[in-house]
């Protein structure tokens, strides 16, 4: 047996549902959402279309595999500390999953009421937000918006362009940023002094963190006018 051939046999031997998602997520932070196909997924595995099909019926159904498994990896936040102290440690782990997956984090948005993890994280953060005394309308609009703030935040980092392929991103980087400093200076001088924070993200970390903390800051304003309205 050749070494092709003897990699061809193993990888048909590790096809599997949870196999072929994985693959999937990382052939899209590679060559972006546009390279999962069922045919591309299968040409990795060395395998015909069809036996793919044994696994999930289309790639509707791959997609929604593959945003389900980022749902998966979110870690419930440790139940200590104030209420807002807690829904900070939703979206940070929100964002902890999907930033390992950038290109497929917008998958997740229509499966958090469809899979029983999604189905879990809203229920924590639904009671965590009517026990520290928002309506139920608030308490819903407040848990989306954290999950949009997550998303926001991993798919729209500057610099990121997870939409591309890989190889692209640093061309389409640099181009995106020599436009902005080709701006007339007269009419622009605030857009083109700031092209490179614009561009790019040189502390992803504390992008991050500035993200959630204006999302916790307006939760906690809601809540003072709460307050203030049942005094």
């Amino acid at each position: 047996m050749t070494p092709r051939t003897a990699a061809a046999t193993a990888a048909k031997s590790d096809l599997s549902r949870a196999a072929i998602v994985e693959r999937a997520l990382s052939l899209m932070d590679v060559d972006g959402p546009d390279a999962v196909t069922i045919r591309r997924i299968a040409q990795e595995f060395g395998v015909t279309p069809m036996a793919l099909y044994w696994h999930v019926a289309n790639k509707d159904e791959l997609l929604a595999a593959m945003g389900d498994a980022l749902l998966a990896d979110v870690v419930p936040p440790p139940v200590t500390g104030s209420w807002s102290v807690q829904l900070r440690g939703v979206v940070e782990n929100l964002i902890e999953s999907l930033s390992r997956h950038p290109a497929a984090a917008e998958l997740v948005f229509p499966r958090i009421l469809v899979t029983e993890p999604g189905l879990q994280i809203t229920e924590f953060t639904l009671a965590l937000l009517e026990d520290a005394g928002f309506s139920r309308e608030q308490a819903a609009d407040l848990a989306r918006m954290g999950l949009q703030t997550a998303l926001m935040l991993v798919t729209q980092r500057p610099g990121a362009e997870s939409q591309a392929a890989r190889k692209e991103r640093d061309a389409l980087l640099a181009q995106k940023r020599a436009h902005v400093e080709s701006l007339p200076s007269d009419r622009y001088p605030h857009v083109r002094a700031a092209a490179v924070p614009l561009t790019d993200c040189d502390d992803e970390a504390a992008y991050y963190s500035f993200g959630v903390d204006l999302y916790i800051e307006g939760a906690l304003a809601l809540m003072r006018k709460v307050k203030r309205a049942s005094a």
